[in-house]
């Protein structure tokens, strides 16, 4: 249980300094598959910019799917 919390702990920590995402660091920082984020790009849920034709996501963009609005 220990181990758990420092694991998620540290990986808080390591988000707070990414300001850009590759689809593998989105899904985990969402808790999706790799699959769901390319689904929620095609389907317009999702923003994501090419950089050198690759995806790439702004952690803000994420931060809105997570935190509710009221």
């Amino acid at each position: 249980m220990v181990k758990s919390l420092v694991e998620e702990s540290s990986s808080a920590l390591l988000f707070d300094k990414l300001k850009w995402m590759n689809a593998r660091e989105a899904a985990f920082y969402l808790r999706v598959s790799v699959g769901q984020i390319r689904n929620m790009v095609w389907r317009g849920q999702l923003k994501s910019y090419r950089f050198r034709n690759r995806l790439r996501f702004l952690r803000t963009d994420l931060e809105r799917l997570v935190k509710p609005s009221f």
